[in-house]
């Protein structure tokens, strides 16, 4: 009895197995963020499981549990120590709002007097009416405005215990909230970190046998591009966020540590990060100054500034590239327009994944562009000219010839003689020219 389907059918199979895919995104569209965060969070601790697999010879749920578990002891003791720091930081940044408040309103008066009658070619121009009209509001900017009266407190009383009453349920609830989704994503990060080769097993099972080799190659292309750019971005919000700290520390900057936190948690956001990590080290610059470097708030701000662009100078151009290397090959424009999109689509989440989705798809397009033109769909890549590799083997020969130096004269002057004693006469072996 013959039981294979038509083409007819399996067209129509094929169609609707993919709306039927469609909708379940959809109805599961809730669950998908906290999931695709389990897996990162997986990606991350993976490497930590695997060497306690192989080298601790354990077995995976035990390895993977003893890395959750040094992630929780992590989790838990970051604040312990970090929010002290970060508390006597802020208590560093002393701005007399009140004085800031009153000298732009001074200043601000006096501009406006200065333009009352403004002179422009040969004509005069009577500004009088609008200057009077922002004076007139200036003028009620005074800090007595701001102290309410003893029947004014009486009166808004029950007003303001609704509001208490709500802002503090809003918060509760937004708490429990964040609680059990970070819950259930720590749930769902254990069992795809236990799965995780079962899971990768049966997903090259569903390619027919032909296909699998190649599949397995895409696949194994878009986890290293993932994988680099999530270790990656670890490791240089640790990079940045301390550089900064510490150079903003040398310059006297108040907050230095908060300005190193910001810094190194903007990080996660490429090009646009560094930019707005900036903001508030220049503005505070400008407001306080500087009480390690002799030069004005604007000269000092001007400096901040320029600290900031060559850390971010640097990291575009020494950092970057050891640490995340050829993961993510994709012009920063459109890095930048890709974080933009990310946002407006998936808020923060969207704007933290946007670069390796974009390099993702690059290779996605690098692949169909070979296969649609027939060729190789995964090309050799250029092997390294013969000057690079001769470079590189000087490199090391001078490399080794250093060290074999430093370790011979090290080995010869021990330091175990008594006191008194003499070095020994003999000169050491000549370690060659370098």
């Amino acid at each position: 009895m013959e039981t294979e389907w038509s083409e007819t059918t399996r067209r129509m199979v094929a169609v609707a197995c993919v709306l039927i895919g469609v909708l379940v995104l959809y109805i599961s569209r809730s669950v998908i963020p906290f999931i695709i965060l389990a897996a990162i969070l997986a990606f991350l601790l993976n490497p930590i499981v695997v060497s306690c697999s192989s080298r601790l010879r354990m077995p995976r749920p035990l390895a993977v549990a003893l890395a959750y578990l040094l992630l929780i002891v992590a989790i838990v003791l970051t604040p312990l120590v970090l929010v002290p720091a970060i508390i006597d930081a802020i208590r560093d940044i002393d701005i007399d709002l009140m004085g800031l408040l009153d000298e732009s309103t001074m200043w601000l008066e006096r501009s406006l007097e200065d333009i009352r009658h403004l002179q422009v070619l040969r004509y005069q121009l009577d500004l009088s009416p609008i200057v009077d009209q922002a004076l007139e509001v200036l003028s009620g900017v005074v800090p007595e405005a701001l102290m309410p009266s003893l029947g004014q407190i009486v009166t808004s009383l029950p007003s303001a215990v609704e509001i208490t009453t709500g802002f503090a349920s809003t918060i509760l609830s937004t708490v429990l909230i964040a609680s059990l989704a970070s819950l259930f994503t720590l749930i769902y990060s254990i069992y795809i970190s236990v799965d995780m080769p079962k899971i990768s097993r049966a997903l090259l099972d569903l390619i027919p046998p032909p296909h699998r080799a190649e599949y397995a190659q895409l696949g194994t292309m878009v986890r290293q591009v993932w994988i680099a750019y999530l270790r990656g971005q670890v490791i240089l919000c640790l990079v940045i966020g301390t550089a900064t700290g510490i150079g903003t520390a040398i310059l006297g900057l108040p907050g230095a540590l908060l300005l190193g936190i910001l810094a190194g948690v903007l990080e996660v956001l490429p090009t646009i990060g560094p930019i707005l990590a900036s903001i508030p080290a220049i503005i505070l610059a400008l407001l306080l100054g500087s009480p390690a470097l002799p030069v004005s708030n604007v000269v000092f701000a001007l400096i901040v500034a320029l600290f900031y662009w060559i850390v971010q100078q640097v990291e575009n151009s020494v950092v970057v590239p050891r640490v995340i290397g050829s993961a993510i090959q994709v012009h920063p424009i459109l890095v930048m327009a890709a974080v933009i999109v990310g946002a407006s689509v998936g808020g923060i989440f969207g704007a933290l994944v946007a670069a390796p989705t974009l390099a993702t798809g690059r290779v996605l397009a690098q692949y169909v562009y070979n296969k649609l033109l027939g060729l190789p769909p995964f090309p050799p890549r250029p092997a390294p000219k013969p000057e690079d590799a001769l470079a590189a083997q000087r490199i090391r020969q001078r490399a080794s010839s250093l060290l074999s130096s430093v370790t011979s004269r090290v080995s010869w002057r021990r330091p175990g003689r008594a006191r008194g004693e003499t070095a020994p006469q003999t000169p050491p072996d000549n370690p060659g020219p370098d």
